[in-house]
């Protein structure tokens, strides 16, 4: 990454740093690529913000992301968490240097007791043609995961994940399309 992108992941990253009261680390690896994200809680409020970022060392195409989801500020239901929202994605890729995109979807995780520490959690933003820009006619983020409860604050995963670009002319690329080990740490 040169000095500007560099200096976009700073900003981004402290976006989600502000007077929220915890939060989570997200981090993934494949043999060729990298993702880390960080979310953050809101104070008193179901709202959640998160910044991100993706790198393909095979490509070299990139992804930062921006996103907001709304979830059940109670947590009533500890077993099964989900949000609703809106996820930016600023995109660079071997078709196009720099696009944006604001993708609409949600998160969901579902960790029961009965199934002793073992859980399930996937996340999909689209961002159509309406909400693409630039040489971008729509974008699809996806991750599907199977987690294990390592720590009451950490669990390790296996998963894939997906971020797509379609631009004019039919033409897609993958930021990035693999499958993955990782880890995300609540604090």
């Amino acid at each position: 990454m040169n000095i500007k992108k560099a200096i976009v992941a700073a900003v981004a990253a402290s976006v989600a740093g502000g007077s929220f009261a915890g939060g989570a680390v997200d981090f993934s690896l494949s043999n060729t690529s990298v993702r880390l994200e960080h979310d953050a809680v809101l104070v008193g409020t179901g709202a959640h913000f998160s910044t991100g970022v993706l790198y393909s060392e095979e490509t070299g195409n990139w992804s930062l992301s921006v996103g907001f989801n709304a979830v059940d500020a109670t947590m009533a239901n500890k077993e099964l968490i989900g949000g609703v929202g809106f996820k930016g994605q600023m995109l660079s890729t071997e078709v196009s240097d720099f696009d944006v995109a604001l993708g609409v979807g949600g998160f969901l995780r579902w960790q029961p007791d009965f199934m002793n520490g073992l859980g399930v959690e996937g996340q999909a933003y689209i961002a159509p043609s309406i909400l693409s820009f630039g040489d971008l006619t729509e974008v699809y983020d996806g991750v599907a995961r199977i987690s294990y409860k390592v720590l009451p604050q950490a669990r390790a995963f296996v998963g894939y994940h997906i971020v797509r670009g379609t631009y004019v002319a039919d033409a897609y690329d993958d930021v990035d399309s693999t499958f993955h080990l990782g880890f995300r740490i609540t604090y």
